[in-house]
């Protein structure tokens, strides 16, 4: 009986010490994240203590943050991927996290430089800290928006405005670095609709109150450590009640939808390629959708390759399968994805050319004699499989090749890249007849006049107004649909039409008062690269709409309140900016 109860005692012991360790590393499991911080920021970042703040909050809640920082008042983005104390931190390596945070107006009234800084800064990372995350910490609008700026930028003139257009910038910048955000502003946005009485402000209307701060320590919490805010027991010495509503708001905007602020893309390999000058040259490029941080080429022969963009010459001919591996990596590890394709070089080589030694908009593209023929826009299969592209620009633009087989042995030609030549003529007209107007639609030419001898023709509603033959000038002052087609008989393409199409609707409800609310700009102009599209109100499910001077569309962008497009890649010349959606009159603007 004895020895019995001594085992029975001891049984027990056992299970209670069991359970003791399986508490213990329950816990361990559950907190003890260590990550290693650094932040790149100005005021925002330096009031309070912020880097200090979140340090607080996550020992609080059994994790640790190790961190360094670096900010100066009203720095921007660019001025920390220039400053030798930011990069020499940067280059101190072993970050888990960099957090860059951009002059509080820097996205509305410098957006190049916010993400030509924010990309510099991004590589910079990426060189001595390869499986960092980059982080951008997104602010806030004014209280009550900025009353000096309002006039050169509409965004600035009330805080949701403003706040709104920050978010987005900060949401488009993480995209394409491929990091994640910590979206401080929704958890402010949110405190202020519900929760009024929180001041987060301190009376500049622009820095953070004590509760401002830790708003934003809380909402990093949940960013970097991907747990709950709301078990948070540092309270920052503020009201309990209101600590615990600012934590709960966190975990409501953050830690609920961990992904929505996550944009990092995993890698996915693809492979484009073309036909150089030299001999048996080709080149290869990466054309994966992810973000890919490293590439590994294997081109068949023996070769390999490192770059993105590698041009690369098979000393014979034959059939070579090409192989191309991108990789990235994060605090989960290595990512990778692998594409192949093959390459076969022939004894012969097609090429592509016109019959003038310029291009018109409705030429013939050839190539020579060969068993069978597929044409090629921009790497993409066309329907023509004849010799030839009859009227070739019906596709638009340039960028064919063709693949000819000769006895069962099948070569990629050349790209064409010509463009056509343009015309010089453009088109104008100011003013809606439905808001009682007169439109002067006319047409115009880069010279400053027109030679005279042009062919020009006019239509309403697609009938001809035969007494306005040869016209320079329209004056419309009713609705319908408009058209003027230029063809000038002397020039080196006398086939070519230039046209312009102008359309009103009066019986739309509202339509004037609608356009003479609204007003919209484009800036640079001229322009090489980008050019920037700001509207005076918010523009819903709106599409802008490029058109060169002779009419064709060029580029569709989803329109917001300010709108950054590309176009370092339309060749030079004159262009207009549509709304689909809306009839204000088109902008213009010169492509350098």
């Amino acid at each position: 009986m004895r020895m019995h109860s001594v085992n029975r005692i001891l049984s027990n012991c056992r299970i209670v010490l069991l359970l003791t360790l399986f508490s213990f590393y329950a816990i361990q499991l559950k907190a003890q994240l260590r990550y290693k911080v650094l932040f790149l920021g100005n005021s925002y970042t330096y009031v309070n203590n912020l880097p200090q703040l979140i340090h607080d909050v996550a020992l609080s809640a059994g994790d640790t943050l190790i961190f360094d920082w670096y900010a100066q008042g009203s720095y921007q983005l660019i001025d920390h991927s220039m400053d030798p104390v930011s990069q020499s931190k940067i280059m101190a390596g072993g970050w888990d996290y960099v957090v860059i945070q951009g002059q509080s107006e820097e996205p509305i009234t410098a957006s190049n430089q916010f993400y030509s800084g924010a990309s510099a800064l991004y590589h910079q990372v990426k060189q001595y800290n390869p499986c960092a995350v980059t982080m951008p910490y997104m602010t806030w609008g004014r209280k009550n928006g900025d009353a000096v700026n309002c006039p050169a930028f509409p965004a600035l003139c009330n805080y949701q405005r403003m706040d709104t257009t920050l978010r987005n910038a900060y949401l488009n910048l993480t995209a394409n670095i491929n990091g994640e955000v910590s979206p401080v502003s929704v958890v402010w946005n949110y405190i202020r609709q519900n929760y009024p009485a929180i001041e987060l402000y301190q009376p500049d209307e622009s820095h953070p109150s004590a509760e401002g701060s830790y708003a934003a320590a809380c909402c990093f919490y949940a960013a970097l450590f991907k747990k709950d805010p709301s078990l948070i027991t540092f309270d920052f010495g503020l009201d309990p009640t209101n600590a615990s509503i600012i934590r709960n708001a966190a975990k409501s905007q953050v830690f609920d939808s961990l992904q929505r602020w996550d944009f990092k893309k995993p890698p996915f390999a693809g492979i484009y390629f073309s036909i150089g000058a030299g001999i048996n040259e080709v080149i290869f490029s990466a054309s994966g959708f992810g973000f890919n941080e490293s590439y590994l080429w294997n081109f068949g022969d023996g070769d390999t390759s490192s770059a993105p963009y590698s041009p690369h010459l098979y000393l014979a001919d034959g059939t070579y399968t090409v192989t191309i591996t991108t990789s990235n990596c994060d605090l989960q590890g290595l990512h990778t994805s692998v594409a192949d394709t093959v390459i076969q070089l022939c004894s012969h080589t097609p090429t592509v050319t016109t019959v003038n030694p310029w291009v018109c908009n409705y030429d013939t593209l050839w190539t020579q004699p060969a068993d069978s023929y597929q044409w090629f826009v921009n790497g993409h299969s066309i329907p023509e499989t004849n010799q030839f592209v009859a009227d070739y620009a019906r596709y638009g633009g340039s960028g064919f090749s063709v693949i000819a087989t000769v006895n069962g042995c099948a070569e990629l030609s050349q790209q064409f890249t010509d463009s056509p030549v343009w015309s010089g003529y453009y088109f104008d007209g100011i003013g809606d007849p439905c808001a009682g107007d007169t439109v002067v639609f006319a047409v115009l030419h880069i010279n400053g006049f027109l030679s005279g001898f042009e062919n020009i023709f006019w239509f309403k509603n697609d009938t001809l107004l035969s007494a306005m033959t040869n016209e320079d000038t329209l004056l419309i002052n009713s609705e319908g649909k408009y058209e003027c087609k230029v063809v000038d008989p002397n020039s080196n393409c006398p086939l070519d039409t230039t046209y312009a199409v102008l359309q009103y609707d009066c019986v739309i409800a509202g339509i004037e008062k609608q356009d003479l609310e609204f007003s919209w700009t484009v800036y640079p102009n001229p322009a090489s690269e980008t050019i920037k599209i700001i509207f005076s109100n918010p523009i819903l499910k709106e599409q802008i709409q490029i058109y060169n001077a002779i009419g064709r569309l060029t580029k569709v962008v989803e329109a917001s309140g300010s709108t950054t497009i590309y176009i370092a890649d339309l060749p030079a010349g004159l262009y207009f900016i549509h709304l689909k959606n809306n009839s204000q009159h088109p902008l213009r603007f010169i492509k350098q």
